[in-house]
């Protein structure tokens, strides 16, 4: 699609290891920002497991979707726990599962939420102002102000699985612990940024502790928002030196003809396929590009037509844009020799 990473890093690497360990025990050293839970989770008994929040499905409390998932609902955009789902199952035997006790460690976020409301709703931090909040996206705002207005409750940073980063803490204490993907995947930036650094002769910190002289921006899908602006937004701030996120202009859903992209259930585009069936089509990555930028979800969702794409392409691309290239074009050569006139006076 005419599209390449500037530099591609993933959170199984060594260095992200070490650094979301890092992270963990900067705040646990603290002392104030984690506290200890034994909680009942649900437990696959057919494949002997407690179960993450994404292998967890039932239906949601708030909206009644029926597959909204252990940690939220993407229908609705509720924050969920698993406890919450009504009719749970488990996605690895289809089961109800069953609770069983089990300990965890849980981030303090609701100590944060008295800063974190100042910051999103009048970009003042540390008593100093951050950002604009005219330049926040209202959906943005408004969401993390709907979770705010709801009360932040301490959330579990820690899961039950046999893969992922260890909880870098004593066996006897921590047997079978690793980190929360939503506690360890934002630090993926960072240590993604300590490896480019590591490659470039750069300097990490610059990036990241820079001051005035950064911007962190993140872009991202509506579902995120909250991780983005509440959740890793306190975690920065209760390990120190950390500037947050100036600006995150989430977009909301790009639907496909009318239903939810879905790869369980085939409903999409693949990009192959559409480069395959198109591979006659001389601009074919121009063409889709347009079409994404042109239906892009900014403010509220879209929906992905096959017929409003041939209608960008041929209507707003061939004929409005084609026919104003060509009329100048032609106008310029027959009246100014083909060269572009000097313009004199105001604008």
């Amino acid at each position: 699609m005419g599209i390449s990473f500037d530099y591609y890093h993933r959170t199984s690497e060594p260095l992200h290891h070490e650094t979301a360990q890092d992270f963990f025990l900067k705040l646990y050293k603290k002392g104030d920002e984690f506290e200890e839970r034994t909680v009942e989770q649900y437990y696959d008994e057919d494949f002997h497991q407690f179960l993450a929040d994404r292998y967890i499905v039932g239906t949601c409390p708030r909206c009644g979707h029926p597959e909204a998932y252990g940690d939220q609902c993407e229908k609705c955009g509720s924050d969920l726990s698993p406890s919450e789902l009504i009719n749970p199952r488990s996605t690895l035997s289809g089961k109800t599962p069953i609770l069983r006790p089990t300990k965890h460690w849980y981030f303090k976020l609701d100590k944060h939420a008295g800063w974190l409301r100042e910051w999103i709703a009048t970009g003042v931090l540390d008593g100093k102002q951050h950002h604009d909040p005219r330049q926040w996206r209202k959906h943005v705002v408004g969401q993390c102000l709907s979770w705010l207005d709801g009360g932040l409750q301490p959330r579990a940073i820690t899961r039950d699985l046999d893969w992922g980063i260890a909880l870098p803490l004593s066996e006897q204490e921590a047997a079978g612990k690793v980190l929360y993907v939503w506690f360890d995947a934002p630090i993926g930036y960072i240590s993604s940024t300590k490896q480019w650094a590591l490659e470039n002769g750069k300097d990490w910190e610059a990036y990241w502790k820079g001051g005035d002289d950064v911007k962190l921006i993140h872009f991202i899908g509506k579902d995120n928002i909250v991780f983005h602006c509440i959740v890793f937004p306190a975690m920065l701030k209760a390990y120190g030196d950390f500037v947050l996120p100036y600006n995150v202009p989430a977009n909301q859903f790009l639907n496909f003809e009318g239903q939810k992209f879905s790869k369980s259930r085939g409903w999409g585009i693949e990009q192959h396929e559409y480069l395959e069936d198109f591979k006659d089509f001389p601009n074919k990555e121009d063409a889709l590009r347009y079409a994404l930028l042109r239906n892009l979800p900014e403010n509220r969702d879209s929906d992905f037509k096959w017929d409003e794409f041939v209608d960008f392409h041929d209507k707003d691309l061939a004929d409005n844009l084609g026919n104003f290239v060509n009329r100048v074009a032609v106008l310029t050569h027959k009246y100014y020799d083909g060269v572009v006139p000097a313009v004199d006076g105001p604008w």
